[in-house]
Parts: structure tokens; C-alpha cells; sequence
């Protein structure tokens, strides 16, 4: 008999939060959440500030009050429970000590958690791929090799579920690119993974499922291509790089297109439900003799970035 995808068994579930709702005095910063993660599943997590991303985190680690159930592998995570066994964090600082090696600092990590073996040390840095640098002083170490690091000492304790709390903030590329290869890694070698990001098109590229967080409330907790065909219905994404910021007369001519800027004053995008050659003649047209100014335009599939901005401007998914 042929083997088909709805033969394969489902995968353990580690993550279950149950209507998990966070106040802080009359202010919600978390309201009634609910979602389920699975073995070997990564889950970028992404909003605008204020969404509710630094609470829900805080509430997994059990830093907070909260209402609502929380469990791990089936355990519930009431207050007061150790959970260093079943969680992981990864903060955004790197916690390690410059004048020691790779494994001391390990040792020094695996004894302030209370663990008695030394064996575990050897594994976190297999697992990071930096095993044959366990020698190595952490001040002799690059700045990737650093995050492989911080990341061994989280996994220490062999936890289901690993958090990295916006692990690339303030990072260069080279450290980002790692610190994201190594939460895929994880998720494909068993883990459970929960990565806090602003690195929407990381997020989009890596993770299994994105979870949308807007004013406490979850918008989407699903595949990112699926959310993203939801949320724009085919739409396309013009984008136009100017060599110059656009003076009064081309930005004048831009507006029945509505075009926004983007991360800088050269670049503009537009959303377009029209043929996009259609789109792209008749603003050239409009533009007249300002397209000599344009150094590219380029039309693709709306991603987790116009989503954000989206959301940012009306809290929600759609238009």
C-alpha cells in the first residue's frame, strides 16, 4: 500500500498554553492565549512593541502572575515549579565568563543549575557545532562562536522546549545568520523552539509557524506562506529603490499609488491587486521625467514585513 503524509503519526506535543491571560494592574498585557507546539516545531514569534511578546516569555519562565494553564510535555507549570528541566532560555546578552574556555565555562554554568555530571558539556557543544573549539578561551572566540556558546549553556539541561528571547538584537549578520541556524538545528533535531524575533524575513525563511501577537491578542498562529495568502489574496509588492530621496514633484505624482517608504527615504512600496505591468507602466507614466532617478523596481509576493507594517497601522491581518 502507497505511504502518504496522512499516515504519519502526530508528533508528541511539548508546549500547551491554555487561555493564558497577564495583567499588570489594569493594563492586559496578554489576553486569553492559546496554542499548542509540537516536537521538532519552530514558532517565530513576532508583533509590534507592546504586543505581548516579552510577557508571554516572562510567562513560560515563570517570572510573572499569570491565569490560564501552562504544560510541558504534559507537566503543568504552576507557580513556584523548577523549570529548568523542560525550559530553555536563550536571553539577548551573552552570559559567559571572557577568561575561561568554552568547556569551563559550561562546567561553571551546569554547576550554578545544580547539575552534578560532567558529560552533558560535551553534548551542548556538539549540538552547537563548537566541540572542537572547547579548549578555546571565550575572549579568543568571534562573535558567531560566542552566541554558539551561550546557546550550549541554555541546553545544558536537556530541555523540550528552547526560547530565544530576540537573540539577534544589536548583532551583525554573520552572528544573526548562526544564532537562527542553530534554532533551526534544534527544531530539526528534536526540540521544541520558540524563537522572539524582528527578523521578519528570518522568520518567514526558517520557522514552521509564525505566532502574531497585536495588543495581548493572538492574530494568526500558522504556516507563514499560508498567512501570508490569506492576508493578501494574491496582492503584489512593488518596490521602487530611487537613487535620491523623490523630490516634491515625483513624490506628488506617487500618491494615487500609494506608495509608503520603507526602511529608508530611497525605498517605496506599494500593494497592488492589478496586473503589476499594468501598475508599473502607469506609474512611470505618471512619474514622467523622474524615472531617471529610479535605480531598480521590483515586484514580489507580499511577506512578514508588509505584513507587520500592515498590522502596525490597523491591528490587523487585512486591508
Amino acid at each position: 500500500m502507497p505511504f502518504s503524509a496522512a499516515d504519519t503519526p502526530p508528533r508528541p506535543k511539548v508546549l500547551s498554553v491554555s487561555d493564558l491571560t497577564v495583567d499588570y494592574g489594569k493594563y492586559r498585557a496578554l489576553d486569553r492565549l492559546s496554542l499548542n507546539i509540537v516536537e521538532g516545531e519552530l514558532v517565530g514569534v513576532i508583533g509590534p512593541n507592546g504586543a505581548g511578546k516579552t510577557s508571554f516569555v516572562k510567562a513560560l519562565c515563570g517570572r510573572l502572575k499569570l491565569q490560564g494553564e501552562l504544560a510541558v510535555c504534559g507537566q503543568s507549570l504552576r507557580r513556584g515549579t523548577d523549570r529548568r528541566q523542560h525550559i530553555a532560555l536563550v536571553p539577548q546578552d551573552i552570559g559567559l565568563y571572557p577568561h575561561l574556555t568554552a568547556k569551563e565555562n559550561l562546567d561553571v554554568i551546569g554547576r550554578l543549575l545544580g547539575l552534578k555530571k560532567k558529560q552533558g558539556i560535551m553534548d551542548a557543544l556538539d549540538a552547537v557545532e563548537m566541540k572542537q573549539h572547547a579548549n578555546l578561551k571565550v575572549a579568543d572566540m568571534s562573535g558567531g562562536m560566542k552566541r554558539r556558546i551561550n546557546v550550549a549553556a541554555a541546553i545544558l539541561t536537556k530541555p523540550s522546549l528552547v526560547i530565544f528571547d530576540e537573540p539577534t538584537a544589536g548583532v551583525d549578520a554573520p552572528a544573526r545568520d548562526t544564532v537562527h541556524r542553530l534554532a533551526r538545528k534544534l527544531a530539526d533535531d528534536g526540540k521544541a523552539v520558540i524563537l522572539i524575533t524582528h527578523e521578519l524575513d528570518q522568520a518567514e525563511a526558517l520557522c514552521d509557524k509564525v505566532l502574531v501577537l497585536c495588543n495581548g491578542k493572538r492574530l494568526a498562529f500558522e504556516a507563514p506562506a499560508r498567512l501570508l495568502e490569506r492576508s493578501f489574496h494574491g496582492q503584489r509588492e512593488i518596490m521602487v529603490r530611487y537613487g535620491q530621496p523623490p523630490d516634491p514633484n515625483v513624490f506628488t505624482a506617487m500618491q494615487p499609488f500609494e506608495f509608503k517608504q520603507s526602511e529608508l527615504p530611497t525605498i517605496w512600496v506599494a500593494l497592488t491587486e492589478s496586473n503589476e505591468v499594468s501598475f508599473v507602466s502607469a506609474f512611470l507614466t505618471a512619474i514622467r521625467g523622474g524615472d531617471d532617478l529610479i535605480r531598480e523596481i521590483s515586484v514580489r509576493r507580499p511577506g512578514l514585513t508588509a505584513l507587520m507594517h500592515r498590522i502596525e497601522k490597523t491591528g490587523q491581518l487585512s486591508a
